[in-house]
């Protein structure tokens, strides 16, 4: 049952089913997670309440992009199409790995963490 969870970690999946399927649209669940408990808490400002769901997403969220970052960057490895399409996944993992250092800078600063 959990054999792609496997196949992905080894990068034997498909770069596109593990890119856009698995990065884009695992990427795209934690952001509506993330979404919903804004909105739940009426938005425009987060509530103290708020704030341990938010670092248990993004640890959540944390744990997922290790695992794909490496599927993917694997599967780009392993890729046998146009060389284009490996580099610009890898760049793309590049890409995220800075967006989430980036988003935990912010989610400390939000939480008081660090000054």
């Amino acid at each position: 049952m959990f054999h792609w969870i496997s196949a992905a970690w080894r990068g034997r999946l498909p770069l596109w089913l593990t890119y856009w399927v698995l990065g884009v649209g695992g990427n795209m669940t934690f952001v509506a997670v993330l979404l919903l408990l804004f909105l739940l808490a009426g938005g425009g400002y987060v509530r103290d309440w708020l704030l341990p769901w938010m670092w248990l997403v993004y640890g959540l969220s944390l744990l997922w992009f290790i695992f794909i970052f490496v599927a993917i960057w694997r599967a780009a490895g392993a890729y046998r199409g146009r060389r284009l399409w490996a580099v610009l996944a890898r760049l793309g993992v590049i890409v995220g790995v800075v967006r989430m250092a980036v988003e935990a800078v912010l989610l400390a600063r939000l939480s008081g963490v660090g000054g």
